[in-house]
């Protein structure tokens, strides 16, 4: 025998030895694969909504951040129903693979296994799908909200109010603020999804807790009042002036009962304007209001475009 002819013994011997490494660098190759797709995909949708197209400097709108979640949310639900779909199929390929080349016969627990880990992604992917779709139904639901709100607050400007919707801060965002000849105004908008279209329930006002029904909520109404003493330090540092901030929280779709008056006003939507147009209390000046508007416009503009 000629050493050219053992040597491709030797080469044929060590390509059958290797060949197991095909189907697992396929299989491995190919999920490395879909997973850097996937994640690119959602650091895509996260980056995407916050994409602007127009380079105006335009005021943020009702329920800004709550849209931006709604729409990270969708493209969420997307990449994971693509994997679903996608990564069973990875795995049935690589089977088929290992099969193909290694020549092997499948055990009925070999099928088994890749049957459990099929389902397991299945049902992985199926627990967060419907965990987005549900977060995804309360966003829905206090963006409509929010927006029923800003549409009332609205009706305040031809009695020479100022509406500045969703404004931002370093931790959290205001849903809306409003500056009129009489003050300063925060409003707070608690949606409560379990509600849905099934309007007239009675809300209980206990003092700092919000009551509905068996569930109750001791945060909102204390974040409310904070909200509106942070905006009150805000404005001291921004326009140089000690100016009082009144808080308001609405819980749209609730009939309100008070069982012990709460440290603010907490009012219907339909109710806001006229809570406002009628509060007496601290008098601005011109000058006061425009640098007011004039500190709040600018915290609360989209940025430029690059």
């Amino acid at each position: 025998m000629s050493a050219e002819t053992v040597g491709m013994d030797h080469v044929t011997s060590l390509i059958e030895k290797m060949s197991w490494l095909l189907p697992l660098t396929l299989m491995f190759g190919l999920l490395v694969l879909m997973l850097a797709t996937l994640q690119h995909f959602l650091a895509d949708i996260r980056s995407r909504s916050n994409v602007r197209y127009l380079n105006i400097p335009a005021r943020r709108s009702p329920g800004e951040s709550t849209r931006r979640r709604i729409d990270r949310t969708n493209g969420e639900i997307g990449a994971f129903a693509v994997a679903l779909g996608t990564i069973p199929l990875v795995l049935y390929a690589a089977l088929l693979s290992f099969v193909h080349f290694l020549f092997l016969e499948l055990s009925l627990m070999d099928t088994g296994y890749f049957g459990a880990i099929s389902l397991g992604f299945i049902l992985y992917g199926s627990y967060k799908i419907k965990r987005l779709k549900a977060r995804r139904r309360r966003l829905y639901v206090t963006y409509e909200g929010q927006m029923a709100v800003a549409q009332e607050i609205n009706r305040l400007t031809p009695n020479g109010y100022q509406m500045y919707h969703d404004f931002p801060t370093d931790r959290f965002h205001i849903d809306q603020i409003i500056v009129g000849p009489n003050g300063v105004f925060t409003v707070t908008t608690r949606v409560i999804s379990s509600i849905g279209r099934r309007r007239g329930k009675t809300l209980t006002l206990d003092g700092q807790r919000l009551v509905l029904g068996k569930k109750s909520d001791d945060r909102t109404i204390p974040f409310a009042a904070f909200q509106a003493a942070w905006l009150a330090k805000w404005l001291l540092t921004a326009t140089g002036e000690a100016i009082p901030v009144q808080s308001l929280l609405t819980v749209p779709g609730c009939r309100m009962k008070t069982l012990r008056t709460p440290p603010l006003s907490v009012v219907t939507p339909e109710s806001i304007g006229e809570t406002i147009s009628t509060f007496q209390g601290y008098r601005l000046s011109g000058k006061t209001i425009r640098l007011v508007c004039e500190a709040l416009d600018t915290k609360c503009r989209l940025s430029p475009l690059p």
